[in-house]
């Protein structure tokens, strides 16, 4: 014997006849205001800026931004986010295709967010033309000035001086640094070293670590910031700008056997026993060392 409900349609031809719990009109509406929902919860400027502050995006986060970039070609933010996401993979020329336009953007947050990323794919590239590689040098000695002259943030203040010190622009990146408006400038360095770590910005957080180890006022203090610094590029597994950030800071270290047996340690840690046999030269030889070993 059939239940109630199945007699209800025991004398139908096909499929039974189901429920319309919602209308198509009523479905647009419902869709609308979902829309207008999140638009409201998560407005755009704000989850621009969010994403922003964060070095390394979640597999859904970056698929996300990778189908809105397909949609919308020509904004300038999702290209910036998919490009710094991507790091060594690219190389300067894809990296030019992408977002090479947006230095010369109106919008001041863009076009410095563009150049830190050309200054480091240029960094990235070993230019066996000497005039090539003068010219790339030169381009990034233009992308520092023109970031020094605008009004940028704190945090990429300190960005671009460590690149100005690289480069050996020396004023310009003093220039920047006095925008912290702090007399500790060490401690504040530290303090962006930290955050930039919390928020994986890994890169971000080395060079930082680095341009607080030029300020540092003791041997003790520079050999911590250093090791600090190019742990943080180990930790993320960044050999190769690990070895080219020792080279470019170790300064006046060069002479302190601590600081070299670190160099060492991480030289063969990266696969670079060359460089590593390098320091180990440099540690035989150096004063320090001979000061020790005549030692009583």
């Amino acid at each position: 014997m059939l239940p109630d409900r199945s007699k209800r349609y025991v004398g139908l031809d096909g499929e039974a006849p189901r429920l319309q719990l919602v209308t198509y009109g009523q479905m647009v509406i419902i869709t609308l205001m979902m829309a207008l929902l999140l638009f409201a919860i998560f407005p755009r400027k704000a989850l621009v800026e969010k994403l922003y502050e964060m070095e390394v995006l979640d597999a859904i986060t970056l698929a996300y931004i990778d189908n809105l970039a397909r949609t919308d070609p020509d904004n300038a933010d999702l290209a910036i986010l998919l490009a710094r996401t991507q790091g060594e993979r690219l190389d300067l020329v894809q990296l030019r295709q992408r977002i090479g336009h947006i230095v010369a953007s109106e919008d001041v947050r863009q076009r410095n967010e563009a150049r830190l990323l050309m200054l480091r794919a240029i960094e990235r590239t070993a230019e066996p033309d000497p005039a090539k590689a003068e010219s790339l040098r030169d381009e990034s000695k233009r992308m520092v000035a023109d970031a020094s002259s605008d009004p940028i943030t704190d945090k990429l203040s300190g960005a671009f001086a460590a690149a100005a010190f690289r480069l050996g622009m020396t004023d310009t990146g003093d220039a920047l640094l006095r925008r912290l408006g702090v007399v500790d400038t060490v401690a504040v360095l530290e303090t962006y070293a930290r955050d930039a770590l919390a928020e994986r910005r890994y890169t971000l957080a080395a060079e930082y670590y680095l341009l607080a180890r030029r300020q540092a006022s003791d041997r003790g203090q520079a050999r911590r910031l250093f090791q600090e610094g190019i742990g943080v590029y180990l930790a993320d597994s960044q050999f190769a700008p690990a070895l080219r950030a020792m080279d470019q800071h170790l300064g006046d270290l060069k002479s302190d056997p601590a600081t070299l047996r670190f160099a060492i340690r991480t030289s063969l840690a990266a696969g670079a026993p060359r460089r590593a046999a390098g320091y180990a030269q440099m540690l035989v030889f150096s004063p320090d060392t001979a000061t020790v070993r005549k030692a009583p």
